[in-house]
Protein backbone atom coordinates (compact mmCIF):
# COMPACT_ATOMS: atom_id res chain seq x y z
CA UNK A 1 0.00 0.00 0.00
CA UNK A 2 1.36 3.41 -1.01
CA UNK A 3 1.79 6.07 1.67
CA UNK A 4 0.02 9.40 1.54
CA UNK A 5 2.60 12.07 0.48
CA UNK A 6 1.69 14.18 3.51
CA UNK A 7 2.36 11.23 5.82
CA UNK A 8 5.74 10.77 4.13
CA UNK A 9 6.51 14.46 4.66
CA UNK A 10 5.54 14.66 8.33
CA UNK A 11 7.36 11.40 9.03
CA UNK A 12 10.60 13.35 8.39
CA UNK A 13 9.73 16.19 10.79
CA UNK A 14 11.35 16.05 14.23
CA UNK A 15 8.01 16.96 15.86
CA UNK A 16 6.45 13.69 14.66
CA UNK A 17 9.47 11.39 15.20
CA UNK A 18 7.90 9.76 18.28
CA UNK A 19 4.58 9.10 16.50
CA UNK A 20 3.95 5.69 14.96
CA UNK A 21 2.95 5.33 11.32
CA UNK A 22 -0.67 4.64 12.31
CA UNK A 23 -0.73 7.67 14.64
CA UNK A 24 0.57 9.94 11.87
CA UNK A 25 -1.99 8.45 9.45
CA UNK A 26 -4.78 9.12 11.96
CA UNK A 27 -3.69 12.73 12.29
CA UNK A 28 -3.36 13.32 8.53
CA UNK A 29 -6.79 11.80 7.92
CA UNK A 30 -8.47 14.10 10.45
CA UNK A 31 -11.15 16.19 8.75
CA UNK A 32 -10.59 19.95 8.37
CA UNK A 33 -6.96 19.89 9.52
CA UNK A 34 -5.43 21.44 6.37
CA UNK A 35 -5.66 25.12 5.46
CA UNK A 36 -4.33 27.10 2.49
CA UNK A 37 -3.24 30.73 2.44
CA UNK A 38 -2.11 33.09 -0.32
CA UNK A 39 0.73 35.58 -0.08
CA UNK A 40 0.16 38.27 2.60
CA UNK A 41 -2.88 36.49 4.06
CA UNK A 42 -3.05 36.52 7.85
CA UNK A 43 -2.87 33.04 9.38
CA UNK A 44 -3.03 34.22 13.00
CA UNK A 45 -3.32 37.72 14.44
CA UNK A 46 -1.66 39.07 17.54
CA UNK A 47 -4.29 39.27 20.29
CA UNK A 48 -6.56 36.52 18.89
CA UNK A 49 -7.82 33.79 21.19
CA UNK A 50 -7.12 30.56 19.34
CA UNK A 51 -5.78 27.39 20.91
CA UNK A 52 -4.07 25.67 18.00
CA UNK A 53 -0.61 24.83 16.73
CA UNK A 54 0.38 24.94 13.05
CA UNK A 55 2.77 22.82 11.00
CA UNK A 56 3.92 24.42 7.74
CA UNK A 57 3.69 21.88 4.90
CA UNK A 58 4.51 24.17 1.96
CA UNK A 59 5.68 27.75 1.61
CA UNK A 60 6.97 30.15 4.21
CA UNK A 61 5.48 32.53 6.74
CA UNK A 62 6.60 35.63 8.60
CA UNK A 63 6.16 35.90 12.36
CA UNK A 64 5.48 39.55 13.23
CA UNK A 65 5.11 41.51 16.45
CA UNK A 66 3.78 44.98 17.11
CA UNK A 67 5.91 46.61 19.83
CA UNK A 68 4.16 48.21 22.77
CA UNK A 69 4.13 52.01 22.75
CA UNK A 70 4.94 53.65 26.07
CA UNK A 71 2.07 56.02 26.77
CA UNK A 72 1.40 57.84 30.02
CA UNK A 73 -1.69 56.83 31.94
CA UNK A 74 -4.89 58.50 30.64
CA UNK A 75 -3.12 59.54 27.43
CA UNK A 76 -3.34 58.22 23.90
CA UNK A 77 -0.69 57.87 21.24
CA UNK A 78 -1.11 58.87 17.62
CA UNK A 79 1.96 56.83 16.71
CA UNK A 80 1.36 53.57 14.94
CA UNK A 81 4.37 51.46 15.92
CA UNK A 82 6.21 49.72 13.10
CA UNK A 83 5.53 46.00 13.05
CA UNK A 84 8.73 43.98 13.51
CA UNK A 85 9.42 40.75 11.66
CA UNK A 86 10.75 38.31 14.24
CA UNK A 87 11.30 35.26 12.06
CA UNK A 88 10.68 33.62 8.72
CA UNK A 89 9.56 30.01 9.04
CA UNK A 90 9.66 27.46 6.22
CA UNK A 91 8.10 24.07 5.50
CA UNK A 92 8.47 21.74 8.45
CA UNK A 93 8.35 24.53 11.04
CA UNK A 94 5.86 24.62 13.89
CA UNK A 95 4.26 27.80 15.27
CA UNK A 96 1.41 28.82 17.57
CA UNK A 97 2.35 26.46 20.37
CA UNK A 98 2.35 29.08 23.15
CA UNK A 99 -1.35 29.90 22.79
CA UNK A 100 -2.20 26.21 22.50
CA UNK A 101 -0.48 25.47 25.81
CA UNK A 102 -1.23 28.69 27.73
CA UNK A 103 -4.74 29.44 26.43
CA UNK A 104 -3.62 33.11 26.35
CA UNK A 105 -4.16 35.47 23.40
CA UNK A 106 -1.70 35.18 20.50
CA UNK A 107 1.43 37.22 21.18
CA UNK A 108 2.49 37.45 17.52
CA UNK A 109 0.96 37.40 14.05
CA UNK A 110 1.77 34.96 11.26
CA UNK A 111 1.50 36.10 7.65
CA UNK A 112 1.85 33.96 4.50
CA UNK A 113 5.12 35.02 2.84
CA UNK A 114 5.04 32.83 -0.26
CA UNK A 115 2.57 32.50 -3.10
CA UNK A 116 0.84 29.56 -1.42
CA UNK A 117 1.17 28.28 2.12
CA UNK A 118 -0.39 25.03 3.29
CA UNK A 119 -0.53 24.29 7.00
CA UNK A 120 -1.84 21.61 9.31
CA UNK A 121 -3.90 23.32 12.00
CA UNK A 122 -4.02 21.14 15.09
CA UNK A 123 -6.46 22.36 17.73
CA UNK A 124 -6.84 21.24 21.34
CA UNK A 125 -10.12 19.60 20.32
CA UNK A 126 -8.29 17.48 17.73
CA UNK A 127 -5.58 16.49 20.23
CA UNK A 128 -8.19 15.58 22.86
CA UNK A 129 -9.89 13.15 20.42
CA UNK A 130 -6.76 11.01 20.40
CA UNK A 131 -5.88 8.46 23.06
CA UNK A 132 -3.76 9.48 26.05
CA UNK A 133 -0.54 8.03 24.55
CA UNK A 134 -0.81 10.33 21.50
CA UNK A 135 -1.80 13.30 23.69
CA UNK A 136 1.35 12.71 25.77
CA UNK A 137 3.47 12.67 22.59
CA UNK A 138 1.99 16.04 21.57
CA UNK A 139 2.74 17.47 25.02
CA UNK A 140 6.30 16.14 25.01
CA UNK A 141 7.03 17.55 21.56
CA UNK A 142 5.49 20.94 22.39
CA UNK A 143 7.63 21.18 25.53
CA UNK A 144 10.70 20.28 23.45
CA UNK A 145 9.91 23.12 21.00
CA UNK A 146 9.51 25.60 23.86
CA UNK A 147 12.84 24.53 25.38
CA UNK A 148 14.62 24.92 22.02
CA UNK A 149 13.08 28.36 21.46
CA UNK A 150 14.02 29.47 24.96
CA UNK A 151 17.61 28.34 24.38
CA UNK A 152 17.67 30.21 21.07
CA UNK A 153 16.26 33.34 22.68
CA UNK A 154 18.87 33.16 25.46
CA UNK A 155 21.66 32.89 22.86
CA UNK A 156 20.31 35.91 20.97
CA UNK A 157 20.00 37.90 24.19
CA UNK A 158 23.58 37.11 25.20
CA UNK A 159 24.88 38.16 21.75
CA UNK A 160 22.85 41.36 21.89
CA UNK A 161 24.07 42.13 25.41
CA UNK A 162 27.68 41.43 24.39
CA UNK A 163 27.39 43.71 21.35
CA UNK A 164 26.02 46.60 23.44
CA UNK A 165 28.87 46.25 25.94
CA UNK A 166 31.42 46.66 23.13
CA UNK A 167 30.00 50.01 21.99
Amino acid sequence: MEKNPIEEFIEKLPFFKEFSESERAKLVNTSGIFEKFKSNEVIISEGDMDASVFVILTGSILIKKKPKVNVKENHISLQDPEVITIAELKAGSIFGEISLISKHPRNTSAIAASEQVVVMKITNEIIEKFNLAIQKKFQTQLIQILVERLDDMNDKFIKLKASTLKT
